[in-house]
């Protein structure tokens, strides 16, 4: 399965780098060639933090995504592509005017733990 993310890490570079898409905030940097940190981060505690303060407002209960629920580990799992994608390498989210996942190590975390897989730890 570990070959099958990275492939499909792959693809969302290429593509990012040469499809249309939402335009990339110039703020915004795309990470090259991710890599799955050792120990890989913690769903609990790293991950789970950076979602419910980044994301949960808007795909949360109520939220104006509600529709693509990411408050818990097998909803955010579920969307792992668009999860790396939009943040990653599109920069859409969050969106302008909501708080924004600046923060390097946050940001580091978030994508190590995409690259490994998004292991439910």
């Amino acid at each position: 399965m570990r070959g099958q993310r990275g492939f499909a890490l792959t693809l969302l570079v290429a593509c990012a780098a040469g499809c249309s898409g939402p335009a990339v905030s110039a703020n915004c940097e795309i990470p090259q060639a991710p890599t799955c940190p050792d120990p890989a981060p913690s769903y609990a505690s790293e991950i789970n933090p950076i979602f419910q303060t980044y994301c949960v407002r808007c795909h949360g209960p109520g939220g104006v995504e509600s529709n693509k629920p990411l408050t818990s580990w097998a909803e955010v799992n579920s969307r792992y592509g668009a999860v790396l994608q939009q943040v990653f390498y599109f920069c859409a989210m969050p969106p302008p005017g909501e708080p924004q996942l600046t923060d390097p190590a946050a940001r580091a975390a978030l994508l190590g733990w995409l690259e490994c897989m998004a292991p439910n730890n």
